[in-house]
């Protein structure tokens, strides 16, 4: 009776930890490609803001007329 248990404890505690390291595998490929998609985002988001900043004209600033 007693090494029922002890297989059943055993056998069951197998199969739990097979679950959390599948878990566990599973978050960090979720985290991963969370990752790679902020990085490309970014990467889009920096593109933009620097083709906004060379369409941007610098005009002189109005102070530079009233000194003269």
């Amino acid at each position: 009776m007693e090494e029922k248990i002890n297989r059943y404890i055993k056998g069951h505690m197998m199969t739990i930890m097979i679950i959390i390291l599948i878990s566990f595998l599973l978050l960090f490929l979720g985290e991963f490609f969370l990752y790679r998609k902020i990085a490309y985002l970014n990467q889009i988001i920096s593109e933009g803001l620097m083709q906004i900043k060379e369409n941007i004209i610098i005009r002189p600033s109005p102070t530079i007329f009233l000194n003269k």
